[in-house]
């Protein structure tokens, strides 16, 4: 019966694993057969009202997120189409090696965090082939933009993640970043190799500077997730540090008119964040109109979505830049590349809540708890890793592993270390998969053997990472014990 309740799980990831099917389509036939397998055979009872009522619930709990994957996804066309030409298609240079780690370390991960939806892995990639490095290598380094993915799309596949663990995300923000810590300390050789490899000389100087600014990006992401939402938190720490890595690279020019334009929209976002998030008023009146469709769903207040923040940064960046019509281009785009993604994020989401409300989840992690004791929260990173890889997305990894993890810690303590362990490996494993890659093989018009060279660099970055997740749930475990 435990196979039979699972199968749902069993097939998304063979179908994911297999490519026979779109994810979007293996995510609707391993929810249709969640369906199925809840009303003819579940732990419990569930009749079709109520299992209408989950399916409601969960994609509820999805609509933040596809919120603000549609507002990302906009703001970055109006962008694009607001930016220059000669910025949109810059002719083929090399790149020094200062320059190389700033796009791939530090500019990427912050439209990552800023927009969310690999936007910050195409920015990364295309980067890197006008640069002039080769496709395997700006596929590998086009991966380290993923590192901030727990705070990407302003940490709304994170906060999908804390709705169905039913914890506060608030609690997870710091943890995750205690968790990224190490992890950023592990992608740094990595990251070497693959650019020495990839033909760009990185001397004792250049390599002293990455690391402290890492280490300065590690400190500054523990201090902002412990004062601020996670909104403004992986923005703000990152932020500082990319201008930084800027002005050591172009002096006083990253002050310039020009590059003050190209940075308006993003600090006109900050801005608007930092109103609605941090003023208690401002706050308090757009959360006020909150609803929910019930079946334990959580509130979700409309007004107080960063979607609007980025919608009215790229309304008020677009004017800054003279470009209004940009405005009604980016909508076309915004659906195209969006829909697919948002129709996922629905699915799987509905798909963890069905596994999460019928008891599946919690028969999951008794039989767990009976056959591995007390090992078997680790059980859950591995689940989290999974479900980034083969989903790649954040809020796949979550749906995956969330609802196991909730049923399978024995203390609330050992919850939040457990869940930001599976979160934070689920966002890092996304930069390895084949969503990801798909999408750097069509920029760099490459076949899979740029794919297949660039996971063999990647291998030790992504073994760190599993390792660094499973650990903090070892010790989550071992001090609730």
């Amino acid at each position: 019966m435990l196979l039979l309740w699972v199968s749902p799980i069993i097939v998304f990831m063979l179908l994911s694993a297999a490519r026979v099917l779109p994810a979007v389509f293996a995510a609707l036939v391993s929810l249709c057969l969640a369906a199925i397998v809840v009303l003819a055979a579940g732990p419990r009872a569930v009749g079709v009202h109520e299992l209408v009522e989950i399916l409601i619930g969960g994609a509820w709990i999805a609509l933040p997120a596809v919120l603000v994957i549609l507002a990302g996804l906009y703001f970055t066309e109006v962008m694009d189409a607001a930016a220059p030409a000669s910025h949109r298609h810059t002719a083929q240079t090399q790149t020094s090696a200062r320059d190389l780690g700033t796009i791939c370390l530090f500019v990427g991960p912050f439209v990552e965090t800023a927009t969310g939806f690999g936007v910050g892995y195409v920015v990364a990639v295309s980067a890197m082939l006008r640069a002039g490095i080769g496709p395997a290598g700006a596929l590998g380094l086009g991966a380290f933009s993923q590192c901030l993915v727990p705070w990407g799309a302003l940490g709304i596949g994170t906060k999908i993640s804390a709705s169905i663990a039913g914890v506060a995300v608030d609690d997870l923000g710091w943890r995750l970043a205690l968790l990224i810590a190490p992890v950023i300390a592990l992608m740094l050789p990595v990251y070497w190799r693959i650019a020495r490899a990839s033909g760009v000389a990185i001397d004792r100087v250049q390599a002293r500077e990455d690391a402290l600014t890492l280490l300065a990006l590690a400190g500054l992401l523990v201090g902002t997730n412990s004062v601020l939402p996670i909104e403004l938190a992986g923005l703000s720490a990152i932020g500082p540090v990319l201008l930084y890595r800027l002005w050591r690279s172009q002096g006083n020019a990253v002050f310039s008119g020009a590059s003050m334009r190209r940075a308006a929209p993003y600090a006109i976002l900050l801005a608007l964040l930092a109103v609605t998030k941090l003023i208690p008023p401002v706050r308090d009146a757009l959360a006020g109109p909150a609803f929910t469709p019930g079946a334990g769903a959580p509130l979700f207040a409309p007004l107080a979505s960063p979607a609007i923040a980025l919608m009215l940064a790229a309304v008020m960046g677009c004017f800054g830049h003279g470009h209004w019509r940009g405005l009604k281009a980016g909508f076309a785009p915004m659906i195209r590349k969006g829909l697919r993604a948002s129709v996922l994020t629905i699915l799987l989401v509905a798909l963890a809540w069905v596994i999460v409300r019928s008891g599946i989840a919690e028969a999951f992690a008794q039989a767990m708890s009976a056959w591995f004791g007390g090992r078997a929260p680790l059980i859950v990173p591995a689940l989290g890793g999974l479900g980034g890889y083969l989903t790649g997305s954040n809020t796949g990894a979550g749906s995956l592993a969330m609802p196991v993890a909730l049923s399978i810690a024995r203390s609330g303590t050992e919850l939040l270390w457990i869940a930001a362990a599976a979160i934070m490996a689920g966002s890092v494993f996304t930069a390895f998969s084949p969503v990801r890659f798909a999408m750097g093989q069509a920029i760099a018009q490459t076949d899979s053997a740029a794919t297949t060279q660039a996971m063999r660099w990647l291998l030790p970055f992504a073994a760190g990472t599993l390792g660094v997740a499973i650990m903090a749930a070892f010790l989550a475990g071992y001090l609730s014990a």
